[in-house]
């Protein structure tokens, strides 16, 4: 798949978004895209991180723009930041409902923080029931930073926010997950349960079966008049 040409027309709407706690060090990182006029940000709720500063910078900037929350939906993981002023070119939204399995796609991103912009290839694998609609199936390498990132079809239009990766834990690591650090007996200083906990939680990071999912744009425009009245038929 060659989409080199649609992420030339695109790139310059993806955005690093960041939470910044009270010492400006980056606690949170994800990925968003600029619509509307270009003084909105769609982005994940799960990237909004309490009693933290928002902000969106472009790739391999060191500064960035703050921004307001305008919406936020936890449970669909959708939120909408608002910048005083347009900070970069809009993407056109697309109607999800165009999307189909096997067309090509490619999700854009600040994969790992990675602070240089990072396009995948993806095909549009299937469809996943969630809350109420379907999510959107893709096969990429989606990654922790992706959240929040932007899926294009191969045209270069918007159709969904990446918002998760496919790879849950075992009902057994889930338990040692929830065990309580203490309750084994140390070995050469190190608590065993809490060493396998941070073991866990950095698989459960980095591990990458290459399927992620995508909130489809139609739902979002369900959620905010703003991004409905933007989303092509």
């Amino acid at each position: 798949m060659d989409f080199s040409q649609a992420f030339q027309n695109i790139q310059g709407a993806v955005v690093n978004v960041l939470a910044l706690n009270a010492q400006n060090t980056p606690v949170s990182s994800g990925s968003g895209v600029i619509i509307g006029n270009g003084s909105l940000v769609l982005t994940c709720a799960h990237c909004i991180i309490p009693n933290t500063t928002t902000i969106a910078r472009f790739s391999g900037a060191n500064n960035g723009q703050i921004a307001t929350v305008l919406f936020q939906d936890q449970q669909s993981d959708i939120a909408l930041l608002q910048f005083q002023q347009p900070i970069g070119s809009p993407a056109t939204i697309r109607s999800s409902s165009s999307v189909l399995i096997g067309h090509e796609a490619f999700v854009v991103g600040f994969p790992n923080n990675i602070d240089k912009i990072t396009a995948l290839s993806a095909n549009i694998a299937g469809f996943e029931p969630d809350n109420g609609f379907e999510l959107i199936r893709l096969d990429a390498s989606v990654n922790h930073g992706n959240s929040g990132g932007p899926l294009f079809n191969a045209s270069g239009e918007l159709v969904g926010i990446v918002n998760a990766k496919h790879g849950s834990l075992s009902n057994f690591l889930q338990q040692i997950q929830s065990a309580q650090p203490g309750a084994m007996v140390s070995i050469g200083g190190i608590d065993p349960v809490k060493a396998i906990q941070q073991l866990i939680s950095e698989m459960q990071r980095n591990l990458n079966l290459g399927i992620g999912y995508a909130i489809p744009t139609d739902h979002i425009g369900t959620l905010n008049n703003q991004v409905q009245g933007l989303i092509q038929p």
